[in-house]
């Protein structure tokens, strides 16, 4: 590997040992000066973590006990045991034992956690404040003594009961979110109480967001009732001084307003606090001469408009909501002779700054200030950004800044941040941020000089450094965007040299080029060193060397308490290695194609591994045998599914035994008969659609008007019997598995009846089952292919494989032979037979106690020329009378309007014409009881009347009956016209126009069911009849849209 610096400009050759690393050299006085040949480190000879001045550095014992309580379990795994990583960091969070005065490596909101947790006697958190990282880990530092409440109406009661029995103080963390359920309750609230309200909030786009400045928040807040105060927090070490003043000896009830959505995220060093009784600053001034000042409370906002403040501008922050009256009018008043001085008090909405205004007056005039000051202008001014109010000053991070693309489950730059952190004289801050849009973390790690000024890292920071470890990320985000120009690119992925420039899109190509970055491969693999090995490349990098000096290699083995392996940093110095872009072609976009835009990234999850839970080898599906069955019947309550009945023998005799056995879901379920099953269309006909009737007499099951019907289909039997075969199992052979639906409780099961009513085995496979697979082949050239098909660069031939070969799960099994998981891993990794729903056709109330269903058999050829048929309709279209069928029922958007005189407009195409014949009995049935009912206007569309005019004697019938006023049938295929329902549609604009735009009574609602291509169509035809009848055509389909919103417009489209 050639010596590599990091560098944010070219300056050193490739291949020309570098003396010290530009990072080591960018400020003089930086304190960064770990030197090429490590005669220094980032660490000072008096840094708590490890020394270099030749003593002996304090070994992992001494470490800990200078940071937490000693009565915390020691322990000092190896890098192989699993946890290791989790335990390495932990061991540096706060806990409810953490000493006062101890340095922790945490959030500021971690901190807080732990502070509230250890001097509460009580902490109650509601759930949408975990959802946003707030109050997260209290469960993990003290569970007995903290209760989890849900945000809802009334949210503020249960904590009013408590406070009457508790004499104790009790934290609560709730959000903004919270705030409004909380608010009618705070007067009963009594005692000794720290609510913490998070400003996190989930935006518009499901992103988080600093949510103080949304409208009615500040408005809450100067609401609440006589006795609360309201103390605002920024900063993470603002945050922690607020808090310690909080949870002095002093009792109070106070709702602390913590901005937790950057700053106090930021991991970084603080020394855990201890409560105090100093008194908490009411406001802050920052420059008294200015003559256009900005009122804001102390938050986000506050913090970016001082950042981009103009010359002549100030701000003036209220860190209460009951200020100094003195302070407020020495800051807003002009001496006598100057200039009268502007107020722009800020607020979300209208009413939140007025609010704000009225108390900012009250305060300022209700000071004994001189009659000799010039009182100023204030004004209320809407903001929720700051830039509605200043402009934006281009901002720079000092120091250099890295960015890491990980999966969730990578603990790499926590590493690095904590290695750091012990460094006197570096400020080392990292920023986390997740995203499930690209299933992974964003990670910006921050290496400053102490003491320097340093702004919030942005999830768009711009970087020195951008390291991509998960070839996730970079397949759907653009990675390079906030790459700085000239700075290093670390693809840390399965790529050779050659194929670097080919799995990289064009667009990343040209921004390497333009911004001429510099591209480094660190070839890796899998294993529990492999984050050691990271750090040891990543200290190549920031060193400029070849090969760990001794002092970088001493700081690194302390820092995993002596267990650093000189094979994993000689693989890590083998791996690093540098390209060159500028022998890169930029491939030509082939004439009239685009090229797919990769997303910005979004934030819009928490970071780490929440949700990932491993399975635990007690829980995993084994083979078992029938001795273990009969324990299943005699030991009931450890075996038993809840609720089961008991099916006598009489019962029984109609039922064969694997009838009995449900889906493995929690859905409600009945067993219904097959009392009809009869085709519509002819049998000479390529399209099998048939009517499909129910017996669910004695069931109690009920339905209404648009719901659908989940049908637990099963696998064809003698397909499941030839794949046991070929597979080389036994049918009857037992495997035993955890009840899904019972924790704690296990199940057995046939292989047969797994593989028929459970396992999806002749479903479409997605690509973890590629990656899954291709670790349990045994020839390579298999486990290339899989592995190969589950990666990104497969993603031509896994689209092949899905929708021209359309390739079943057993079809794969099959091609890779030598990939032959036990029926216990097959089942893990293969998902369950999920219910597919249809519409029914069927109003209850007019056919009692029956399901009816309008099917069509899917059915196809594939690339090869081999038939494939659809798995359900495969299983309903050979079910005979009599036959038991698993359902349950699915709530549908199909209802019938709330008035039984509005008018209906029906649009079905082939079988979604289901839920209309329903419309249409459940309207005849109304008729008959006397009830008065609008009209019926039906629009029918297939391709042969002779051949698929579905229940065409039953249309007839209604049409001469007057239940269908108008029918608009549209046969594509029975004239050279090709005419179809939107063409039946626009020749009844006028009627159409009259009903859409219909009051009261007449207001009608429409509806179309069935394939998605022709809603373009129908909703031109809709919005024609609009404009034909004088409407302009941008406020016509502003009214459609409005019918959509007053769900008079459905779609219910596949």
């Amino acid at each position: 590997m050639a010596p590599v610096v990091l560098t944010s400009s070219l300056t050193s050759a490739p291949g020309v040992p570098a003396g010290k690393s530009q990072i080591a050299t960018m400020k003089a006085d930086a304190g960064l000066n770990l030197d090429a040949d490590g005669s220094s480190t980032p660490y000072s000879s008096s840094s708590t973590a490890v020394s270099e001045d030749g003593g002996k550095s304090p070994d992992a014992k001494s470490i800990q006990k200078a940071l937490v309580d000693a009565s915390l379990p020691d322990a000092s795994p190896s890098p192989t045991d699993s946890g290791y990583y989790s335990h390495l960091l932990a061991s540096s969070l706060p806990t409810i034992h953490t000493k006062s005065g101890s340095t922790v490596f945490a959030s500021g909101v971690e901190v807080l956690e732990a502070f509230a947790v250890k001097h509460s006697e009580s902490v109650w958190v509601y759930d949408d404040a975990i959802q946003v990282g707030f109050g997260a880990r209290l469960s993990e530092l003290a569970g007995n003594k903290v209760h989890e409440l849900q945000t809802r109406e009334g949210a503020g009661l249960e904590l009013a009961g408590y406070s009457t029995k508790s004499s104790g103080r009790f934290s609560v963390f709730a959000s903004v979110k919270t705030l409004p359920h909380l608010l009618p309750s705070l007067e009963r609230i009594n005692g000794d109480v720290v609510i913490h309200l998070s400003t996190t909030t989930i935006d518009e786009n499901l992103e988080f967001t600093d949510g103080l400045y949304s409208a009615g928040v500040l408005k809450d807040l100067l609401s609440v009732p006589e006795g609360w105060e309201v103390v605002f927090s920024s900063s993470g070490t603002g945050l922690l001084e607020t808090t310690a003043k909080l949870y002095g000896s002093e009792a109070r009830k106070v709702i602390h307003v913590v901005s937790s959505t950057l700053d106090s995220r930021e991991a970084t060093s603080y020394t855990f606090p201890s409560p105090s009784d100093a008194p908490i600053p009411s406001t802050k001034s920052f420059d008294l001469a200015a003559s256009q000042i900005y009122v804001v409370p102390v938050g986000k906002l506050a913090r970016s408009i001082y950042q981009n403040l103009p010359a002549g501008s100030t701000l003036f922050e209220f860190k209460t909501l009951s200020p100094s009256s003195e302070e407020v009018y020495n800051a807003l008043t002009s001496a006598e002779g100057a200039e009268r001085k502007t107020v722009s008090v800020l607020g979300g909405s209208k009413a939140d700054a007025e609010a704000l205004k009225a108390l900012t007056l009250s305060a300022l005039y209700s000071a004994s200030g001189s009659s000799k000051s010039v009182l100023p202008t204030v004004k209320s001014v809407v903001a929720s950004t700051y830039t509605d109010v200043v402009t934006a000053k281009e901002a720079s991070v000092p120091g250099k800044v890295i960015s890491f693309f990980t999966s969730p489950l990578s603990p790499l730059p926590q590493l690095l941040s904590h290695l750091f952190l012990s460094s006197p004289s570096l400020e080392t801050r990292l920023a986390q941020f997740g995203s499930s849009a690209a299933r992974g973390v964003k990670s910006v790690l921050s290496l400053a000089p102490s003491g320097a000024a340093n702004q919030n890292l942005a999830v768009d920071q711009a970087s020195d450094v951008t390291w991509i470890n998960d070839a996730n990320v970079i397949k759907s985000t653009d990675v390079l965007s906030s790459a700085k120009d000239g700075s290093i690119v670390v693809l840390e992925l399965p790529w050779s040299e050659e194929e670097v420039a080919v799995k990289l899109s064009r667009s990343e190509i040209l921004t390497i080029k333009s911004k001429n970055l510099r591209v480094f491969l660190l070839d890796l693999s899998a294993s529990p060193v492999l984050p050691i090995q990271e750090q040891v490349a990543f200290l190549l990098l920031y060193t400029g060397t070849q090969r760990l000096s001794a002092g970088v290699w001493k700081v690194l083995d302390a820092f995993h308490s002596h267990q650093l392996n000189r094979d994993d940093v000689e693989v890590a110095q083998a791996a690093l290695t540098e390209v060159r872009p500028a022998d890169w072609e930029v491939p030509e976009l082939e004439e009239g194609k685009t090229e797919k835009v990769k997303s910005a990234w979004e934030w819009d999850a928490l970071p780490g591994t929440a949700g990932i839970v491993d399975v635990l080898a007690d829980e995993k599906p084994i083979n078992s045998t029938w001795e273990l069955a009969a324990r299943h019947l005699f030991f009931r309550e450890a075996f038993a599914v809840p609720d089961a009945k008991v099916v006598d023998a009489e019962e029984s005799a109609n039922i064969p035994g694997i009838n009995g056995l449900r889906p493995s879901m929690a859905d409600e379920t009945f067993l219904v008969t097959v009392s009809e099953n009869r085709r519509l269309t002819p049998a000479t006909y390529d399209r099998n659609v048939f009517h499909l009737e129910l017996d669910t007499a004695g069931t109690g099951l009920k339905y209404e008007i648009g719901e659908a019907i989940g049908i637990h289909g099963w696998n064809d039997t003698q397909e499941v019997l030839d794949f046991c075969s070929w597979y080389g199992v036994q049918p009857d052979d037992l495997v035993t598995f955890a009840n899904p639906l019972k924790a704690g409780t296990n199940e057995t099961r046939t292989i047969f009846q797994l593989l028929q009513q459970n396992v999806d085995l002749f479903g479409r496979p997605g690509k973890a089952f590629y990656a899954a697979l291709s670790k349990t082949a045994k020839a390579k050239a298999d486990a290339m292919a899989l592995k190969f098909i589950s990666a990104p660069e497969g993603a031509e031939l896994f689209q092949k494989m899905a929708e021209k070969e359309t390739v079943t799960f057993a079809d794969v099994l099959f091609r890779y032979k030598t990939a032959r998981p036990s029926i216990g891993e097959l089942i893990g990794m293969i998902p369950e037979i999920k219910p597919r729903h249809y519409s029914i056709a069927s109003s209850q109330k007019a056919v009692g106690d029956k399901v009816e269903l309008l099917i069509v058999t899917v059915d196809w050829t594939d690339s090869h020329g081999s038939p494939r048929f659809g798995q359900c309709t495969r299983y309903l279209a050979a079910l005979a009378p009599g036959a038991k069928v698993t359902v349950s029922i699915k709530p549908s958007v199909m209802k019938l309007p709330p008035d039984n005189k509005q008018p209906i407009i029906m649009a079905g195409l082939g079988t979604g014409a289901a839920p209309f014949r329903a419309f249409m009995q459940h309207r005849a049935w109304q008729r008959t009881q006397g009830i008065d009912v609008g009209p019926l206007i039906y629009y029918f569309g297939s391709r042969y009347r002779s051949q698929e005019y579905l229940y065409g004697e039953e249309i007839e019938a209604y049409i001469k009956s007057g239940i269908i006023s108008h029918a608009g049938l549209a046969f594509s295929r029975d004239s050279d016209s090709k005419t179809y329902i939107q063409h039946k549609m626009s020749a009844d604009k006028k009627m159409l126009s009259k009903l859409l735009q219909g009051e009261g009574s007449d207001a009608a609602y429409f509806y179309l069911c069935g394939p998605t291509w022709p809603v373009p169509d129908v909703f031109e035809a809709l919005v024609g009849s609009l404009t034909d009848d004088g409407m302009e055509r941008k406020r016509a389909e502003e009214y459609i849209e409005e019918l959509k919103e007053d769900e008079r417009y459905v779609l219910e489209v596949y």
